[in-house]
């Protein structure tokens, strides 16, 4: 059976971009990433390998690569919020049906393991390894500056705070739903960059339902067509 896996390179000099490739067999941190970490653990082998679009199977002995099929590899640009490219870089891992994530961090000169155990996981766990990039994208308590009104005052729009209790009755009203954990964090996100204006006439579980189903049949849609331009299905 195939243990898929990605293998990124996470440029943060100037535009922010990953570039990947998809792994097919043994996608393992005892094989391939053992093989990435003795055999392309430069800044430049890194790029090559996350430029190779399509693996089949990387020899941990040797570093000889299998590679069945031709692909050009994928190339992502992040958005300049931290937190939204660190959920992009799990959605991409995800949307190649890969079982782990191998990212070079072009900043420390090293690879990160990302296990798949769900897009908020994963982001989580990026958010960890990678905290030391913050400085790269926006912060993410920006505040934006517009203007209103007939004089053109200028205002501040600040980040949205979190509004607990309305995360709590999203909770409630879909407690055991598939990924709920994924949209959790991704309401959480809409409602600090955008507030929850959006969000005030939810007074119904059905409200509450609608929303994820949406959220859920985009996150598809979007996974299908990833594993598309990835070769995955046809």
């Amino acid at each position: 059976m195939a243990t898929r896996a990605l293998i990124g390179y996470l440029d943060t000099d100037g535009v922010t971009r990953l570039t990947t490739t998809y792994n097919h067999y043994d996608g393992y941190p005892s094989n391939l990433g053992k093989a990435l970490k003795n055999f392309f653990d430069s800044d430049t082998l890194a790029r090559d390998i996350a430029e190779y679009g399509y693996i089949s199977y990387i020899d941990p002995k040797n570093g000889d690569i299998e590679a069945n099929n031709k692909q050009a590899p994928g190339y992502v640009e992040l958005p300049d919020n931290f937190i939204e490219a660190m959920d992009k870089i799990a959605e991409e891992i995800d949307a190649h049906g890969a079982d782990y994530g191998y990212i070079w961090d072009n900043e420390k000169g090293e690879w990160i393991t990302i296990e798949n155990e769900g897009i908020g996981e994963m982001s989580q766990e990026l958010e960890m390894e990678l905290a030391h990039l913050k400085d790269k994208f926006d912060s993410e308590e920006t505040n934006e500056a517009y203007h209103v009104g007939d004089d053109k005052e200028v205002v501040t729009k600040e980040s949205s705070e979190i509004n607990e209790d309305l995360i709590a009755k999203a909770e409630m009203a879909l407690k055991g739903k598939a990924d709920l954990g994924d949209y959790l964090k991704s309401l959480k996100n809409d409602i600090r960059l955008n507030g929850e204006e959006g969000y005030s006439d939810y007074t119904t579980d059905e409200d509450w339902e609608e929303d994820y189903f949406n959220y859920t049949s985009l996150n598809e849609a979007f996974a299908r067509q990833m594993k598309y331009r990835a070769g995955i299905i046809k």
